[in-house]
C-alpha cells in the first residue's frame, strides 16, 4: 500500500465563546469570511442558515476545499471544520484568530490527514469533448 497525502481536515471545538457574536449569524459569517480570505485561501461560494430561535451554520466553498462553522449560542460553543488540499498552508494562525475573535476560552483541534491509497488507483477514462 502506498499512501499519498491529499489534504488535511482541521476539526475544531471552540468553547466559552462570546455569546453576542454567536447570536449574530450575519456578523459571524462576515468575520469567518474575513479571516479565511486573509489566510490566502480562495472562497468560490458561500452561504449560511440561521436557525430558530438561535444558532447558525455558515459554509465557505474554497478552491482548496471547504470551511464551515456551526454554532450553539446557548452553550457558548461552535464547531469549525476546515478541510484543505493546500498542504503548505499553516492554518494555526487562522485558528488562533478565530479563537481571538470568538472570545473562546478553550479550543480543541484534531487534524485528520486525508490519504489516498494510490496502489489501487485506477486510470481515469476521460471522454473527448
Amino acid at each position: 500500500m502506498k499512501n499519498l497525502l491529499l489534504g488535511r481536515h482541521y476539526i475544531c471545538d471552540f468553547s466559552g465563546c462570546a455569546g453576542d457574536l454567536l447570536l449574530d449569524s450575519e456578523q459571524l459569517h462576515r468575520v469567518f469570511v474575513e479571516i479565511i480570505e486573509k489566510s490566502g485561501l480562495t472562497i468560490v461560494d458561500e452561504g449560511f442558515h440561521k436557525f430558530n430561535p438561535y444558532g447558525s451554520t455558515s459554509f465557505l466553498l474554497l478552491a482548496e476545499s471547504h470551511a464551515s462553522i456551526h454554532t450553539w449560542p446557548e452553550y457558548n460553543y461552535c464547531a469549525i471544520d476546515i478541510f484543505t488540499c493546500a498542504l503548505e498552508k499553516d492554518l494555526q494562525p487562522v485558528i488562533a484568530e478565530l479563537q481571538r475573535r470568538l472570545g473562546a476560552e478553550e479550543v480543541s483541534v484534531r487534524i485528520v490527514e486525508r490519504n489516498a491509497d494510490i496502489s489501487v488507483a485506477k486510470e481515469l477514462a476521460v471522454a473527448e469533448v
